[in-house]
């Protein structure tokens, strides 16, 4: 089986979330026997499929030539918004009206032959929505390397004098990923924290520079093959990632693997992810958030349930052969969607029933 992966322009100016799971999914079907491409302007022959990894319109392109073609679409949706955004984008979208983007996502995954969400959670929402059939939903999970349970915290703290313990957050600086209220919320604690990321939002990295105080450290952006990344997931003792919505983050299995008191948002599916083994946060409540990242600094855990948890359910093994089931389910039909686009939105998959 030979596969093209599409990833989305901005991976080449910061290396995010999609671009790492394209990335470890490609290895591991390497693995599994399955050819994997990369699109570039150079390439030639597609592959028996292609396989488009997130919400984005520049897809559209891609999607015409394979309809032209013959050739089947798969797409990671890798999508999810708060419920209040939720009804009004699918209200404007069912009145037809000319939402740019948006209407281009819902043209190409309703006739794509599957989707593939990282949650039950982000499937309910593709299927609210966009319309698209129950059908269509094939839910593969994120995953996380297990090199990151192997972390040396002594390099971490060498390279930046860093000794006494220490909250982490990983990801971009910006308004989603919530930074500003995190550091609000430990403010006056004494907790160490330090941040992680490209300063993404110039306005809001100057709003959070200005509450910071003498406990946090700002870093740039580790590579996320840098010995120093699975370092810094070793050597924090809370890793706190308040996002006001993720789809679940790889950062936070990251950090869960490599044995830290993991603190996340329950918006997007991350309860589906760590269930009782990590803390939920009101995304929105300065006071919430200190509440619970004080919970798990003082917690008697050693994170290691939630580590051997992670390693049974979310390698990315276990990513790629689902992955590659889908792959099957797909050519084995032909490359057709398996109902028409316009199924119902609210019924789960068959493999996988939405919880109520």
């Amino acid at each position: 089986m030979r596969v093209t992966f599409a990833c989305p322009l901005h991976g080449y100016l910061y290396y995010g979330g999609a671009q790492v799971q394209a990335d470890k999914t490609a290895e591991e079907l390497a693995n599994l026997g399955v050819e994997v491409e990369f699109l570039t302007p150079r390439t030639g022959t597609l592959g028996d499929l292609v396989h488009c990894f997130g919400p984005y319109s520049q897809y559209d392109l891609v999607m015409k030539m394979c309809q032209s073609r013959g050739i089947p679409v798969v797409c990671s949706t890798i999508f999810y918004i708060e419920p209040k955004t939720r009804q009004f984008l699918s209200y404007w979208l069912k009145a037809r009206s000319p939402w740019g983007t948006h209407k281009t996502v819902r043209r190409m995954w309703q006739h794509s032959s599957l989707l593939l969400p990282n949650s039950e959670a982000e499937a309910e929402q593709v299927r609210f929505v966009y319309g698209v059939s129950r059908e269509q939903i094939h839910v593969v999970p994120n995953g996380v390397e297990a090199r990151f349970a192997e972390g040396n915290p002594a390099l971490f703290r060498d390279k930046f004098g860093i000794r006494e313990p220490f909250v982490l957050n990983i990801g971009r600086i910006e308004g989603r990923k919530n930074q500003l209220r995190l550091l609000q919320a430990l403010k006056g604690t004494g907790l160490k924290l330090v941040l992680i990321g490209k300063e993404w939002d110039p306005e809001y990295s100057a709003q959070c520079r200005r509450v910071a105080d003498d406990n946090v450290i700002f870093l740039p952006p580790l590579a996320h093959d840098d010995p120093l990344l699975a370092s810094a997931y070793a050597a924090c003792r809370v890793f706190a990632l308040p996002s006001l919505l993720e789809t679940p983050g790889i950062v936070a299995l990251e950090a869960g693997i490599a044995g830290a008191r993991v603190v996340t948002t329950p918006v997007g599916g991350g309860r589906e992810y760590f269930g009782d083994h990590a803390l939920y946060v009101d995304p929105h409540s300065v006071s919430d958030i200190r509440a619970k990242v004080l919970q798990a600094w003082n917690s008697a855990g050693d994170g290691k349930a939630l580590q051997q948890h992670i390693l049974k359910h979310f390698t990315w093994r276990r990513v790629a052969e689902k992955t590659l089931k889908g792959y099957e389910r797909v050519l084995q039909r032909g490359g057709h969607p398996l109902a028409h686009p316009h199924g119902s939105p609210g019924a789960a998959g068959p493999e996988h029933p939405a919880k109520r």
